[in-house]
């Protein structure tokens, strides 16, 4: 019996999951497993298994049947397009696709395709996970998920009850579920992620721990979640996959007064890293994970840990050095006592004639208009400098675009250089989320 099997069976008449209109024991757990290596024993060793699952139950069964039988899992997001998952099949040269009906798994063996190369460095079993392609196609990573999952091994007991909202196909949605179900705790999987159906969750349920995204915990203060149902059981708020504006998690602060909110990071090559917020109220953080090393050259972030991916099977892999270092694409800052905070991404810095500028530093800025909900700045071609500086706001006032553009100049001459300063502006209404929960 190996540390998995021990640990779900001391846990064995908790409740795992509610989910799907019902309690899931962590009993329920274990035979929902043990059936899977039984549908999954004819595959021969290192196969690719494509999971299609609508419980994160069943989800989280196959990928530990997978582990246990050194397959390799590629978990297929039940909001993903049809095409979007046979292009990932393809990506990952599946030869199974595991699927439920009912409740009952089913087992599909695929045309064979060429199988890639990277493959061959794996020992054990495998995860495949792509990169949402937000700035171009999707990469397909592959991990070694007996690595990935030995990062769970000593995590404490607690009885806790979180709010599952990112899918099992996104290492935040991994890593949300494997550390409340290896800590003994319960997942709540609300029947639709939206504002509405968390807010109710949250109250019907109980819920203590909410892992979100900065993009959806605005959301739900914009749609008044806090004031329409009660979320006083909140204890923890943990957020994390972007950056979190400073004006959000004041605002935050402010409603939530009784729960921590905790800043969580990691990324899809190393899985996540153990952190330390310095405050609820601050952006600042350190790390606190013995088996990551890190080091910030020219401003971004590199990371050592056992977990980083082993490569990736359709891009080149220039961030991933021969030893073991990744190189993040986050630039961070550090204050006096040696903690970081993240500023953004590198590959969206704006280039305006030469001087260089992140979005975050002119966003920061215009969150503090009044009436601001939410702020995007990006980059639009522009003919004399290569790139002008464009800005999207999203608000519910009536005022119209020229009213707008005038407030946003005269706030941002306080503070910002002439060059800075958004010269084209866009209204909107709404904040648009992508199924891993950023603003697009």
């Amino acid at each position: 019996m190996d540390w998995i099997e021990k640990r779900l069976k001391k846990f064995s008449g908790q409740i795992a999951f509610i989910e799907g209109q019902r309690n899931w024991l962590y009993n329920d757990l274990q035979k929902c497993i043990e059936s899977l290596i039984g549908t999954l024993s004819t595959c021969e060793q290192q196969s690719v298994v494509a999971i299609r699952a609508n419980l994160v139950m069943h989800g989280i069964a196959s990928i530990l049947a997978i582990h246990q039988l050194n397959l390799i899992a590629l978990p297929l997001g039940s909001g993903r397009s049809t095409n979007d998952c046979i292009e990932s099949m393809k990506v990952a040269a599946v030869d199974y696709l595991l699927s439920f009906d009912r409740g009952v798994a089913k087992l599909v063996k695929q045309e064979p395709c060429k199988r890639p190369t990277l493959y061959r460095e794996l020992t054990g079993s495998g995860l495949v996970l792509l990169s949402s392609g937000t700035s171009g196609s999707p990469k397909a990573m592959l991990h070694s998920l007996k690595a990935l999952l030995k990062r769970y091994k000593m995590i404490p007991s607690r009885t806790e009850r979180s709010l599952q909202l990112l899918l099992l196909d996104h290492i935040g949605g991994f890593d949300a579920a494997l550390r409340s179900l290896f800590a003994g705790s319960t997942l709540i999987i609300p029947d639709q992620v939206s504002p509405e159906a968390a807010g109710r969750a949250i109250e019907a349920h109980k819920v203590t721990v909410l892992p979100a995204s900065p993009t959806f915990l605005n959301l739900l203060l914009l749609n008044g979640i806090p004031k329409r149902y009660d979320c006083s059981c909140l204890k923890i708020i943990a957020y994390g996959a972007e950056p979190m504006p400073s004006t959000l998690l004041k605002r935050l602060t402010d409603v939530f007064p009784h729960a921590t909110l905790q800043q969580k990071f990691g990324t899809s090559e190393t899985g996540a890293i153990r952190i330390r917020s310095a405050s609820s109220d601050s952006l600042f953080f350190s790390i606190q994970d013995i088996d990551t090393d890190w080091k910030i050259i020219d401003n971004e972030l590199w990371l050592k840990a056992p977990s980083r991916i082993i490569g990736y099977l359709n891009s080149e892999s220039s961030s991933l050095s021969e030893n073991g270092w990744y190189q993040t694409g986050d630039l961070v800052s550090t204050n006096n006592a040696g903690q970081l905070k993240i500023i953004g991404r590198k590959s969206a810095l704006i280039n305006i004639g030469g001087q260089k500028v992140h979005p975050v530093e002119i966003e920061a800025i215009i969150e503090q208009v009044p009436e601001v909900d939410a702020c995007r700045v990006y980059a639009e071609s522009g003919p004399i400098t290569g790139s002008i500086i464009a800005c999207e706001i999203t608000t519910q006032s009536t005022e119209d675009l020229h009213t707008w553009k005038r407030r946003i100049r005269k706030h941002c001459r306080v503070y910002l250089a002439d060059w800075k300063i958004p010269s084209h502006l866009k209204l909107n209404n709404s904040i648009n989320v992508s199924n891993r929960l950023k603003r697009t």
